[in-house]
């Protein structure tokens, strides 16, 4: 994908299972956002990326509950997870699973373009641990996650809240988990919803209205403003 293309889409399938859906999105930066979707209890490991993903097997990777309930377990940690909790790892080579109940939604954030770094797993709940930004003049809270490559904003939207961004040079991919908004990007407008997903290319104008809206901005490589990036407290293991 040239790395000036921009376009609206909805999360390609990669493969159906009894127990889960596995949906996913490349970007043109080797970025990549994948979404599980649990239709009973099931589990996925260590062992599911490499065996699904491996372009980001030992790569930076952050894991994200948006509804439902997991159980992480690790012979590091044991966590229950609940809508917005977060876990990043950036290794593989230790046992670690997801037990998911039905009805879950697992996203995982990552990048094959990302280097293998020895770090610490990070636990944090992005509404929790993570400090409140005012980006949009009190219209649009935010809460930005700093990893090593990569931001990783929640955002929470007023209904009728406006906003217009000259643009800027990092791959954008946003997606919402509630609510929709009117969208625009460059010339080309649609409507996002929880389906329909908007991937913005470099330096285009984009913008829209909110209907009131949750979600969240992943930015490959990450931004370098002081906005974007805060040093919060979090669990490492």
């Amino acid at each position: 994908m040239e790395i000036k293309k921009r376009n609206f889409f909805k999360f390609k399938k990669k493969r159906t299972k009894k127990k889960f859906k596995i949906y996913f999105y490349n970007g043109w930066n080797n970025s990549l956002i994948i979404c599980l979707q649990f239709n009973s209890s099931d589990s996925i490991d260590n062992l599911f990326i490499k065996r699904y993903f491996p372009q980001i097997f030992n790569k930076e990777k952050i894991f994200i509950i948006t509804s439902g309930k997991s159980k992480f377990h690790s012979n590091k940690k044991t966590l229950d997870l609940n809508k917005l909790d977060a876990i990043s790892i950036f290794l593989d080579n230790f046992n670690y699973n997801f037990k998911c109940k039905k009805n879950t939604q697992l996203f995982i954030v990552s990048s094959q373009n990302f280097r293998i770094k020895k770090c610490k797993s990070i636990y944090f709940n992005f509404v929790k641990d993570i400090k409140v930004i005012d980006i949009w003049g009190g219209q649009c809270i935010s809460r930005c996650y700093t990893g090593v490559d990569l931001n990783l904003v929640l955002f929470d939207l007023k209904s009728g809240f406006k906003f217009s961004d000259k643009g800027h040079k990092n791959e954008q991919v946003t997606w919402l988990i509630s609510g929709s908004m009117n969208f625009y990007c460059n010339n080309f407008k649609s409507r996002l919803t929880k389906k329909n997903v908007v991937h913005i290319g470099a330096f285009h104008k984009h913008g829209g209205v909110s209907n009131g809206a949750q979600g969240f901005d992943a930015f490959f490589p990450k931004r370098k403003e002081k906005r974007y990036n805060y040093k919060n407290k979090f669990i490492r293991f």
